[in-house]
């Protein structure tokens, strides 16, 4: 009988067991996320670590599980103003720009674009329900239903869970505007328009100095420039002589660039050109006068750097070694020796202001 009745009560408590272990282990918490916050801001502004445990908290119990890795630097901009330059590196690059007067706002939605990167309905739901300590429930005992006359239509009836009404949200000042919102890594896309002086030393005679304008657009880490410039004068002449020829250099360049070094406010990029030029001669000092036109196609490669100074504003510079494909020699008849013929490589140069959009 002793056994008997130890029995049961053995295999109860195997199965009672049994059951309990799935459970335990699908509640077992996940480990800590991973956040490489860098955090630069002046005296005034929370801390890294408020930023950082507020976007763990806006991520909360996400499946997204990748590590995370932002840059986000304040500084400030003109008389009490502020400008948040947000880069997340992983696991969804892409980069923003805030501006405003409050420190502790700015830096509550940029802790929410970075959550949104990458979770956004995870970010979405503890962002509306901004927990406080003051603010939380205390235990009550369960009211009885009401009647069926009294309960709500489907119309009063409260928003299913995990859809926050709309006084629930949290207010205007603590989301970021609609233009700053993080849409997805393909949206990181932004474009500029470029004024720069130009300095030529491989397509012309003497080292030029001239105009460059063109237009560009960014995605990521890619860049891509189109430009049109000219040198207005250069001179060469025949060697021992006074004979010679005044140059004009114009060109079509289209430029392919990756991002090799980022910066919240300085980017670095390695570029490769193709330039199309037309070197125009006028004769000088020569018995009879002549015009000639040479169409040269060149390649190059080079960098690129581009610094941001006031919003909309960028200063920009590019230096690249040009190498021409064509080299025709330009010559006086009836004289001996070579006024002008490209070399086989050289260098040029742009330094300018970009206005970004």
């Amino acid at each position: 009988m002793h056994v008997s009745r130890w029995a049961p009560s053995a295999l109860q408590a195997l199965i009672v067991t049994a059951a309990l272990l799935p459970t335990r282990a699908i509640a077992a918490p996940t480990g800590p996320r991973a956040v490489d916050l860098r955090w630069e801001a002046p005296d005034g502004c929370p801390a890294g670590d408020e930023v950082r445990n507020e976007i763990v908290r806006l991520l909360g119990a996400s499946e997204q599980r990748e590590a995370i890795e932002v840059d986000i630097a304040v500084a400030p901009e003109g008389d009490a103003r502020l400008r948040l330059a947000l880069r997340i590196r992983r696991p969804a690059p892409g980069e923003r720009v805030l501006h405003g007067d409050d420190c502790a706002s700015m830096s509550r939605a940029a802790a929410l674009i970075v959550a949104m990167s990458i979770d956004p309905d995870a970010a979405a739901r503890n962002a509306a329900a901004q927990p406080r300590e003051a603010d939380a429930p205390v235990a009550r005992a369960p009211r009885p239903p009401p009647p069926a006359s009294d309960r709500p239509s489907a119309a009063e009836r409260p928003p299913a869970a995990g859809r926050p009404r709309a006084a629930d949200r949290p207010p205007a000042a603590d989301r970021p505007p609609a233009a700053d919102r993080p849409p997805a890594a393909e949206r990181d896309v932004d474009g500029a328009l470029w004024l720069s002086a130009h300095v030529e030393q491989a397509l012309v005679p003497t080292l030029g100095v001239g105009l460059a304008a063109g237009g560009a657009i960014r995605s990521g880490w890619l860049r891509a420039d189109a430009a049109a410039g000219v040198v207005p004068s250069s001179s060469g002449r025949i060697a021992g002589q006074a004979a010679g020829a005044e140059f004009r250099l114009w060109f079509l360049e289209v430029d392919a660039c990756a991002r090799a070094l980022g910066h919240p406010v300085v980017r670095v990029y390695l570029c490769a050109l193709g330039r199309q030029h037309w070197l125009m001669a006028t004769g000088r000092q020569v018995d009879e006068p002549f015009h000639r036109t040479a169409p040269i196609f060149a390649i190059g490669l080079g960098s690129l750097i581009e610094a941001d100074i006031a919003a909309p504003l960028r200063l920009e510079g590019a230096l690249h070694a040009v190498a021409p494909l064509q080299r025709p020699r330009f010559i006086v008849e009836n004289l001996e020796g070579t006024v002008y013929r490209p070399p086989a490589a050289g260098v040029s140069a742009r330094l300018g202001l970009a206005l970004v959009f």
